[in-house]
């Protein structure tokens, strides 16, 4: 009768499994991953990015928890589970199929048995069958670990709280018994917020060719707000979509400097990989449905003036918030250049002029012409609307009525 074997004595072609895995991790991760996204069409749509992180991490993760179970004759502990879990919880918050994260772990034990099992003989066959009993009971542990993870974040999605925030930030958006909703809800209010109106650049990932763009908005959100929420925990309230929105940060702790906001904004950013342009100001419970408006307003004002990526308040950009205010004086300020509206390539040269500290030459390089070709059409600008925006003295006019023309959004 033959002696049952423990895990960590059970050896193949002369070594033992759990050391042969551990010496060979690094080439069976990455034949792990090449083999995912040949066989598994879903990951070969994520960014290399997270490929190269999340994934290979997890990979990583599930062929050491492998070898040690082996090694110490065990099942999975909770730790390791945990950890197939979380990152199961990455795939739902992305939208990323359950039936590919599961068809990959499946790929991956294929693969670490026919690692552990490369130099098998004739007489290793009560020890292979041992190992493959092994991995079979290791794919069915990690199928139950990444359906309950995975499950579990979508219940959350739609559960009670995700609701009831959504109820709230609505309520406080568009005016309401805000008191009301955060007590049948079991939230309490901070006492003022840090009102963002956020635009959010595109990531590069957005479009990579093969890559899943809705994939990568919904990871670049993830990544923006979870910086929020480890600054400000759970009471973020937030609507974005990919080109950005709305977020409310309880303003407390170190949030109480203006520098700690474009601090933590500038930090959401590099989490996300784009470019943030934000407007914010403070505003108690009762006074965010107000502010909310004006720093969208005020966000309006740092495109049209083409302001570089940062945070801003109202009082960086006070007169030009000014100038497009609706009123007698914004139109007919926006009908000074009227005259251009049948000429295109002027109004486009005068906004490249003018964002680029009225530098021909580097204008000129913009729109990949000569700088003759900037002086002429400055100078059809003067001859259409008279005013010089090559004269020092016509500057202010013509800023003040490009930024009108703009806030009228006409052609």
């Amino acid at each position: 009768m033959t002696e049952h074997k423990t895990g960590g004595d059970l050896t193949l072609g002369g070594q033992r499994v759990h050391e042969r895995l551990t010496r060979e991790e690094p080439a069976l991760v990455a034949r792990v991953l090449t083999r995912i996204q040949e066989e598994v069409a879903d990951y070969r749509r994520l960014p290399v990015e997270e490929l190269a992180g999340d994934i290979a991490r997890i990979t990583q993760q599930a062929v050491r928890a492998f070898a040690r179970s082996l090694r110490e004759d065990r099942q999975l502990n909770d730790v390791e589970l945990r950890q197939i879990g979380a990152s199961a919880v990455r795939r739902a918050e992305e939208g990323f199929p359950l039936e590919a994260v599961l068809t990959a772990y499946h790929v991956g034990a294929r693969e670490i048995f026919a690692v552990g099992s490369a130099e098998a003989g004739s007489a290793d066959v009560a020890d292979l069958l041992d190992v493959a009993d092994r991995v079979l009971a290791f794919v069915g542990t990690v199928t139950g670990a990444v359906t309950r993870g995975y499950l579990e974040e979508l219940r959350t999605k739609v559960g009670q709280e995700h609701t009831a925030r959504r109820t709230l930030l609505s309520v406080l958006v568009d005016g309401g018994p805000v008191d009301v909703v955060a007590r049948s809800a079991g939230i309490t209010l901070p006492a003022r917020y840090v009102v963002l109106s956020v635009e959010l650049g595109p990531h590069a990932d957005e479009a990579s060719p093969g890559v899943d763009a809705e994939i990568a908005v919904r990871r670049k959100l993830r990544c923006f707000l979870a910086a929020f929420e480890r600054c400000c925990g759970d009471g973020v309230l937030a609507s974005l979509t990919g080109p950005g929105g709305l977020v409310l940060l309880p303003l407390a702790g170190r949030l109480t400097e203006v520098a700690e906001w474009r601090s933590l904004v500038d930090t959401a950013g590099r989490a996300a990989g784009v470019d943030v342009l934000a407007a914010a100001e403070p505003a108690e419970p009762s006074e965010v449905r107000l502010v909310a408006g004006r720093t969208g307003e005020v966000l309006d004002v740092l495109r049209w003036f083409g302001r570089p990526p940062g945070l801003y308040r109202l009082d960086d950009v006070l007169v030009e918030y000014q100038l497009t205010r609706p009123g007698a004086a914004r139109d007919r300020l926006a009908a000074v250049l009227e005259p251009l509206s049948a000429h295109p390539e002027l109004v486009e040269t005068l906004s490249t002029y003018l964002e680029l500290d009225t530098n021909r030459r580097r204008t000129a390089a913009r729109l990949h012409v000569h700088p003759n070709t900037v002086d002429y059409r400055l100078r059809r600008v003067r001859d259409l609307t008279d005013i010089d925006p090559l004269h020092p003295a016509g500057l202010p006019r013509i800023i003040a009525a490009l930024a009108a023309r703009r806030a009228t959004h006409r052609p």
